[in-house]
């Protein structure tokens, strides 16, 4: 599965994507901070973001959405939807097995398609956000740099942030 996501990620999502690596985004952010300071415009903002316990808060039914809104389907959607579709979980406490539960948010611990699944259910959150034009990135040439991502880590480059952190 890791093949078909390396196609439908953002090569500004780094995390858990085969051939990319964290140094990649540090790069890029050094490279934002001298631009910045080599300007005399300065109406910039950097914000970095860390989602708590992200990966306990997806929601099944939201992820399931996101893999087929970008064209995850056939055996592999299939394979997901039996995964995560009324997962429970058992709890057992001083020796005794507590009634069941439903699990209804967050990615199966352990589970090697964890990482993956929340790298698609994140892309649809930098997708809007790469193609919101109110959204202004900082400039670098002809590049628009508006985002980096590591797992449950974002930042975010603005210019005239007044404006652009009002439409995020």
């Amino acid at each position: 599965m890791q093949q078909p996501i390396k196609k439908l990620i953002h090569h500004d999502q780094v995390g858990f994507i085969p051939g990319m690596q964290v140094w990649f985004n540090i790069h890029k952010s050094i490279k934002i901070i001298h631009h910045i300071n080599r300007t005399n415009y300065k109406n910039h903002m950097i914000i970095s973001i860390d989602a708590e316990k992200a990966f306990d808060k997806v929601q099944h039914q939201f992820m399931l959405e996101s893999l087929n809104k970008l064209g995850i389907d056939g055996t592999y959607l299939k394979i997901i939807r039996d995964i995560y579709d009324q997962p429970t979980a058992d709890i057992i406490l001083n020796g005794q097995k507590l009634e069941t539960f439903p699990l209804k948010t967050g990615t199966r611990q352990g589970c090697p398609l964890s990482p993956l699944l929340f790298n698609i259910v994140l892309e649809v959150l930098a997708r809007a956000i790469r193609q919101e034009k109110e959204v202004k990135g900082i400039h670098i040439g002809r590049e628009e740099v508006k985002l980096s991502l590591f797992v449950d880590d974002m930042i975010v480059y603005l210019e005239n942030p007044t404006v652009s952190a009002q439409n995020l």
